[in-house]
């Protein structure tokens, strides 16, 4: 293994042990490419791997981890072999580095470990595996915010803080894997930012390696690290299965004159109140995007935003790359009925109120 574990120079032997019919150009004759990418990948990314060698092993085993050694299936192949292999050497990582208790919170061992996946699929080999989707993961679209919502809709759903031993085999995948994962990316990708994310997780690990953290330990050192209040979001994912719901209730004018600005007037029915894009499509095909911050709703449900003024507004739509998990997209959108007033842009001269719909 090259170039990831400076502060363990020793060399490392990456190999993979199967019968001769798991052999194969897309079976497990990549298995060891697999294996060498996920050990400098983690290692580099996350933490030094303290193992001389790593082996997966196919034979009859279904997906078990040990340190330094792995057992997957000899009929897994492709893509499968790919995420299997990944996340089952993942798992040297969240509980044998970061030694949490997997009986207790299992959300810790299978969910932080599937995070750390999502992002190996995205690197290896120009994302040849990427996105991440399958039964730990998205695993009906390859769209977490999508895939999610029948969980957060399920009122027999645990919670991600129920015991290991207490979330029956309906959602192990979709609750501790699946749900734990989507956390953290949402955590990174829509809270906190990659930098102040990745610098509070890395403080966790570094500071956790070789003891036994508890939720409390984690929740504590990212908002520390990150410097910022985040209570909502644990009360709301880890302890509810709560979930953002936004609407899109009005577009009217300033006087009625496109020319002197917008007034968008957004709802907020959840009770997870993630950031949400805000994105403004004008007559001419020029657009805008901004983002309503979680901090807009902590005393009301409702806001109205002032758009500058430029032309008569096209479309306005929240959230349109489904990056959070809308519970209700259908009050996302505003298709925006227009006289011919409207439709010549130079005109400075006020006209009727904008009529709107929600787009279909």
């Amino acid at each position: 293994l090259e170039g990831s574990d400076t502060k363990n120079p020793a060399p490392r032997l990456a190999m993979s042990v199967y019968p001769a019919e798991a052999a194969g150009a897309k079976k497990w004759d990549r298995s060891t490419e697999y294996v060498k990418h996920a050990i400098e990948y983690f290692s580099g990314k996350w933490f030094p791997y303290p193992w001389p060698n790593a082996v997966n092993v196919g034979g009859h085993g279904a997906a078990m981890e040990y340190p330094g050694i792995v057992f997957d299936g000899k009929e897994d192949a492709g893509a499968e072999l790919f995420w299997v292999t990944t996340h089952e050497l993942g798992h040297g990582w969240f509980p044998m580095i970061v030694g949490s208790n997997e009986r207790r919170n299992a959300f810790m061992d299978e969910g932080f470990n599937t995070f750390i996946d999502v992002y190996a699929s995205d690197h290896f080999n120009h994302g040849e595996f990427a996105p991440k989707h399958d039964v730990e993961f998205a695993p009906q679209t390859g769209h977490p915010a999508d895939d999610i919502v029948p969980v957060l809709k399920d009122q027999s759903a645990p919670v991600l803080m129920t015991p290991a031993d207490l979330i029956s085999e309906k959602y192990r995948h979709s609750v501790t894997y699946f749900k734990g994962a989507y956390g953290l990316q949402l955590l990174r990708e829509q809270i906190l930012g990659a930098d102040r994310f990745d610098r509070a997780f890395l403080h966790y690990i570094a500071l956790w390696a070789f003891r036994h953290p508890t939720p409390s330990d984690f929740f504590r050192v990212m908002e520390s690290e990150a410097g910022e209040d985040l209570s909502w979001f644990w009360r709301g994912w880890y302890f509810k299965n709560w979930g953002p719901d936004y609407r899109l209730k009005s577009v009217s004018y300033v006087n009625g004159n496109p020319v002197q600005g917008a007034r968008v007037q957004v709802e907020n029915k959840g009770w997870l109140p993630l950031p949400v894009v805000l994105a403004i499509t004008w007559m001419d095909g020029s657009s805008a995007r901004l983002t309503i911050p979680t901090e807009t709703w902590s005393q009301r449900n409702t806001v109205t935003l002032q758009i500058p003024g430029k032309l008569a507004i096209r479309s306005a739509v929240l959230d349109p790359d489904h990056m959070i998990p809308d519970l209700n997209r259908s009050d996302n959108s505003f298709t925006v009925k227009l006289t011919a007033a409207h439709q010549t842009a130079s005109s400075a001269a006020p006209v009727p109120s904008v009529q709107g719909a929600p787009a279909p």
